[in-house]
């Protein structure tokens, strides 16, 4: 993953977004990773990943015989 500055960030923005749609970038402040600026599709991809992996998780969950149906729902609203 590339890393720019948040001074980088502001004077070379056109050129920070252009790297981001290849590949996420670290924005750093004060030497410190403070956010990522990725591609929309990325950003989509991880999400979809995500909703995926917890989707199994509550499937798991469900069929766990010492875990009911009604706590799975109360535990998932509590995620939402």
């Amino acid at each position: 993953m590339t890393a720019v500055t948040a001074t980088e960030l502001q004077n070379k923005t056109g050129a920070v977004i252009d790297q981001a749609l290849i590949t996420p970038v670290q924005i750093t402040r004060n030497n410190r990773p403070a956010v990522v600026l990725m591609s929309t599709e990325e950003y989509k991809r991880l999400k979809d990943l995500e909703d995926t992996y917890w989707g199994e998780m509550a499937n798991m969950a469900i069929n766990m015989e010492s875990v009911s149906k009604e706590e799975i729902d109360k535990l998932l609203k509590r995620l939402v």
